[in-house]
């Protein structure tokens, strides 16, 4: 399964990284990602929207980081912010309803 990382568009803070959750972060798309970080916070469920890159609309953007990357899960922000600098690649941006 793919390592995904989101990445607040409004702060640039770390939302979450699926690595953290062992085996319930075995996701299969950004927005199940989203979903998991927001259940595990304790969120209410929101629906999400794929929008392009570039689009002031946008939440979050979601990273996947490669198997060859490491696969502990990040301890630290900086940590986080690095894994996603060295090995991820921008899969989507999302942006979020309230439902």
């Amino acid at each position: 399964m793919a390592r995904f990382v989101a990445i607040e568009r409004g702060t640039g803070r770390i939302y979450g990284d699926t690595a953290r959750f062992g085996s319930a972060g075995n996701v299969v798309s950004p927005a199940d990602a989203v979903c998991l970080f927001d259940r595990q916070a304790g969120r209410a469920a929101r629906g999400f929207g794929y929008v392009k890159a570039d689009s002031t609309a946008a939440h979050y953007d979601v990273y996947e980081i490669p198997r060859f990357a490491p696969e502990s899960a990040t301890a630290s922000e900086a940590e986080a912010q690095a894994l996603v600098r060295e090995h991820g690649s921008l899969v989507t941006s999302l942006v979020t309803y309230n439902s």
